[in-house]
């Protein structure tokens, strides 16, 4: 019969809303966990940040000291060519270049020396921080692990749960079975609805009186506003 089979949807509709709750229970963080987690978090991206920013720094001082070396080795050049040089105007060019060559070097030089004070200063910063994060980062581990464990319980209604929900869903033909997931997604976890005083329990819509005498005689009835399943229980009229 249609309505043993409905009661069957009702009753599956019951069980996952159920399951929903546990397993929503099941990723929802404690309080007393939130608490030092939030802390935690928001120590490790800082931690994280400066070890970014501190390798940053030695990537840029690598390409510095490469720079500054072919620099050097360009002065050495331009420095050997000004004893080869024949005229005043040679020579001037020579030193324009020599000039020119030693401010750039003085430029990596400085920027050099800027890069590793600052990277003293993040390791400083990153030194001083340490002991207190990896402490947190145990008591983090630890009220992790202590949530975990209380889940245990919660764990095992939830298999109970979903074993119990696919023994229902065994006992409906697969093709009503497809349509009710469908339209349970698609409405917000009610794809089964009670029909109250010749009404749609969830959008309100009246039933029409043929409807109603189908429903009545165990027939599968779709609500025309909503298109969820009609449920009559013993209450329904």
């Amino acid at each position: 019969m249609v309505n043993q089979v409905v009661e069957k949807l009702w009753e599956l509709q019951s069980v996952l809303s159920l399951l929903g709750e546990k397993e929503q229970q099941l990723n929802t963080k404690p309080q007393s966990f939130a608490q030092i987690d939030e802390e935690f978090q928001a120590a490790n991206s800082e931690m994280e940040r400066l070890n970014e920013r501190l390798a940053q720094i030695a990537a840029e001082r690598r390409r510095i000291e490469r720079e500054l070396q072919d620099k050097q080795e360009v002065l050495r050049k331009y420095q050997g060519q000004l004893m080869q040089v024949k005229n005043q105007q040679q020579y001037a060019a020579a030193w324009k270049e020599i000039d020119t060559t030693r401010r750039e070097v003085k430029e990596l030089e400085d920027t050099l020396l800027r890069h590793m004070t600052d990277a003293e200063e993040i390791q400083t910063d990153l030194d001083g921080r340490n002991e207190s994060f990896q402490d947190l980062k145990s008591r983090h581990e630890a009220a992790y692990e202590e949530w975990q464990q209380s889940l245990g319980d919660l764990r095992g209604e939830i298999e109970a749960i979903t074993s119990k929900a696919s023994g229902i869903e065994s006992q409906v033909p697969e093709k009503l079975r497809s349509e009710f997931h469908r339209i349970y997604k698609s409405r917000q976890g009610v794809a089964v609805a009670r029909v109250e005083r010749e009404s749609c329990s969830a959008c309100r819509v009246r039933i029409r009186p043929q409807a109603s005498q189908q429903l009545k005689r165990g027939e599968l009835i779709f609500c025309e506003g909503c298109r969820r399943i009609f449920y009559l229980d013993s209450t329904g009229s």
